[in-house]
């Protein structure tokens, strides 16, 4: 528990709206990400992704909230069985899909930590982004900062 309560001190300074919550309900919520072993930094990386442009009133809360919800999506996802179509059947989709891979070096999810970290203030780099390529921006940025992003294109775009 100290090893958690140490890595809470060090995300609620990175994180704003995290700040108004004590220490050992933020270590608490943290729990799953640091069972994972993600770093302050990353944990600060995913919090900042999942309250972009709002404080939640009880902070705890909300964390253990949305990462149930996430990992009930994920097992869900899994659960769904095979796909009614193999794309792999499909001889056309084959040959653009060896296409991208030559053209673009393999993404990593330190890649993706690193993006969604540093690009949330950037909205408009990530809005262009997913105007060009609306596939690689969700991959790269994850669905929370695409929309956030997109939301704010639209209040500019009055």
């Amino acid at each position: 528990m100290a090893h958690d309560i140490s890595i809470a001190r060090q995300v609620r300074p990175l994180v704003g709206w995290t700040q108004r919550e004590g220490l050992r309900r933020l270590a608490f919520a943290l729990r799953p990400l640091i069972d994972r072993g993600l770093e302050s930094h990353d944990i600060a990386a995913e919090l900042i992704g999942l309250a972009v442009d709002w404080r939640p009133a009880r902070p705890a809360a909300y964390i253990t909230a949305a990462l149930t919800r996430d990992r009930r999506a994920e097992a869900a996802r899994r659960a769904g069985g095979e796909l009614t179509a193999d794309p792999a059947a499909h001889q056309e989709w084959q040959q653009w899909l060896s296409s991208r891979q030559a053209d673009a070096p393999p993404r990593t999810d330190d890649d993706r930590r690193h993006a969604r970290l540093y690009a949330w203030d950037r909205w408009h780099e990530v809005g262009a982004h997913y105007d060009e390529d609306p596939d690689d921006a969700l991959d790269l940025y994850g669905t929370r900062l695409c929309a956030y992003a997109a939301k704010r294109a639209a209040r500019s775009a009055w």
